[in-house]
């Protein structure tokens, strides 16, 4: 019989190389305590407590990565605790690009704690982005809907990069690096001005209406 590690022996390198062995073990991970800390390649890392944490030391290319989809719970891991931390850990600017760079070091993390912490940054990543759709979100109109606007749902990550490279009268890359909080408010800010302009229209639509009426 294969020998077991002990919880606080266990590395998430153990799991990935015997997932056979420790099978439904995942189910128990999620449920430990949130470390204090995060340590690795001899860095002590700070965890983000809350959604306003998060927001405050991301950019926005983390925010895109960090929301996409994995197919299994290490993937999900490695892009949590990769994507988030890749800047402490490299001393670099965030570049996606470049994360299977520092897998060697999250693998070698005991499970007790990257779990947790995985499952602490989905969270707050799903606070994050029901904060968006609170912020940004549109009810298109019955016109919109006719027209066949959720075409649109899949190119809208390019769509955002585009009009934020506009706005910002940069390239893609620099919106990448920028910090998520100052993008949001840009996206905020185009939201109150798109507002604003069909308000102001249907009021003249109404002026003119009733101007019409009076004649």
């Amino acid at each position: 019989m294969e020998n077991i590690k002990r919880i606080d022996k266990l590395t998430l390198f153990d799991m990935i190389k015997q997932p056979e062995l420790y099978a439904g073990l995942a189910d128990g991970l999620i449920e430990l305590p949130l470390p204090d800390k995060l340590k690795i390649k001899n860095r002590i890392l700070t965890i983000p407590l809350t959604r306003e944490d998060l927001s405050d030391r991301i950019c926005y290319g983390q925010r895109l990565y960090l929301a996409r989809e994995e197919i299994n719970d290490f993937g999900i891991i490695i892009r949590l605790i990769g994507g988030y931390f890749y800047s402490e850990i490299t001393g670099l600017k965030f570049n996606e690009d470049k994360i299977f760079g520092i897998v060697k070091y999250i693998v070698t993390c005991l499970a007790k704690d990257v779990y947790p912490v995985a499952l602490h940054l989905v969270k707050l990543i799903s606070e994050l982005i029901a904060n968006e759709q609170k912020l940004l979100y549109k009810e298109p109109t019955k016109l919109e809907l006719a027209a066949g606007i959720e075409r649109l749902n899949a190119y809208s990550e390019l769509n955002t990069l585009d009009f934020l490279r506009d706005a910002m009268k940069c390239t893609h890359n620099e919106v990448m690096e920028t910090p998520y909080n100052e993008c949001l408010v840009r996206l905020m800010n185009a939201k109150e001005i798109s507002d604003y302009q069909e308000r102001y229209y249907k009021l003249q639509i109404e002026q003119v209406e009733l101007k019409s009426k009076k004649q």
